[in-house]
């Protein structure tokens, strides 16, 4: 979906391909001007250019309205009340469509002043945005304070329905002086250690105080701008005649942003990613997967217990299946006997969670994970009994976290 969205963004002109990316294409067309044709006789010609309207059926189209309602229906908003004596406290705050329409507006115009390099001053286009949106920011300043209170460490972590703002480069930037400081008090730590630095930072980055600091992190999310694009915009809701889907955009939106209390017992190692499927757990894993916890192994027993004790209370079972009995299920391990429920996330077995980097040690593609992640093998529990090879760990790492562990420079397109 990501790539279709911004394969239309760059159709709209939403997003200005640099004169290095169009300088390639151009090449390669001026040397296919070069090449000598054979004629191919009438006969013989199977003439594929032209659009295969099947995909835009109305299989096609019911399908993408399907999935639509299903990713945003599976939003914190539909399970949290069934489930809000097994998981974090939160508070809730409806994002109004002209609201998520001005966050939307707000990086859209941040890509096109980046890309066209016009001497647009973003520090202006933030001011802009956030004096918009001061009523979301004056509600939101209320959910925070009362989550803070709530936590000891006087912090919240603000997400959409949907997700958070995890991806946020102001985020990201804290992060990395943090761990510039940690990394240099102890020299010599080895890259699954300094994966682990980072990974706390990151974390710790995202969490706020104010009802400013919040919104900030949501103008500045790539996942928070897909996802609000994404509910404004809705699927294709009508065929080519006119026939409409059943999808009213204006009342099937339904987006909030939560506050939750920070709580420093979910760690690093102590949070592990499930599988539903059918409405029941078939497998679990370590979440943070690229990295080895050795402390977790003579734990596994217990933490597998546990996770499948919490799964079978009725309130979560009825959650589960209000989401269709399928979902990716997050548990926060706090210790022996003591598990809490993260979140509920959209899983259908087709496109939405079956990534890698959602199944994380278990691979959606592979035959006999997917029996086991479908129930159909014994249930599982995975945690990574070494660390990764340093190329292997590398490997995981996106390019923005590469060039602070392995301080590599950013190469321009």
């Amino acid at each position: 979906r990501a790539q279709t969205r911004c394969a239309a963004r760059i159709a709209a002109g939403r997003i200005v391909p640099s004169p290095a990316v169009v300088a390639r294409p151009m090449a390669f067309l001026a040397d296919l001007g070069k090449a000598k044709l054979r004629h191919v006789p009438a006969a013989e010609l199977h003439d594929r250019s032209a659009a295969n309207v099947g995909l835009s059926g109305s299989d096609a189209l019911e399908d993408e309205a399907s999935q639509w309602r299903y990713f945003f229906e599976s939003g914190c908003s539909s399970w949290f009340d069934a489930i809000k004596e097994h998981t974090f406290r939160s508070t809730f705050v409806p994002l109004e469509r002209s609201e998520a329409a001005a966050i939307v507006e707000h990086w859209e115009a941040r890509q096109r002043a980046k890309a066209q390099d016009d001497g647009t001053d973003e520090g202006a286009l933030l001011d802009a945005a956030m004096e918009s949106l001061a009523p979301l920011r004056s509600r939101l300043e209320a959910a925070v304070q009362a989550e803070c209170a709530a936590s000891p460490a006087g912090r919240a972590f603000v997400k959409l329905s949907t997700r958070s703002p995890k991806d946020s480069g102001r985020a990201l930037a804290r992060a990395r002086a943090a761990y510039i400081a940690r990394v240099a008090e102890k020299p010599g730590l080895d890259d699954n250690a300094r994966w682990k630095v980072l990974s706390e930072e990151v974390t710790r980055a995202g969490a706020v105080a104010t009802g400013a600091e919040a919104i900030e992190l949501l103008l500045d999310s790539e996942r928070v701008y897909e996802d609000l694009e994404y509910a404004l915009r809705g699927p294709k809701a009508h065929r080519k005649d006119g026939a409409s889907l059943g999808v009213d955009l204006e009342q099937a939106y339904n987006m909030s942003v939560v506050a939750r209390a920070w709580d420093p017992r979910l760690t690093l190692r102590s949070e592990f990613r499930g599988i539903a499927w059918g409405g029941r757990l078939t497998c679990l894993c370590q979440y943070f997967h690229p990295l080895f916890f050795p402390e977790l192994l003579d734990l596994k027993a217990s933490i597998e217990a546990d996770c499948l004790r919490l799964f079978e209370e009725p309130a979560v079972s009825k959650a589960v299946a209000g989401l269709g009995g399928h979902c990716i299920i997050d548990f926060a391990w706090l210790g022996p006997g003591e598990v809490l429920i993260v979140e509920l996330n959209p899983f259908d077995g087709i496109c939405l969670g079956t990534f890698p980097a959602s199944t994380g040690l278990f691979l959606w593609d592979d035959e006999r994970d997917q029996a086991v992640m479908k129930g159909e093998a014994p249930f599982e529990t995975r945690i990574r009994e070494s660390p990764l090879p340093a190329p292997a760990l590398k490997a995981q790492c996106n390019p923005a976290w590469r060039r602070i562990i392995y301080n590599e420079t950013e190469i321009a397109a």
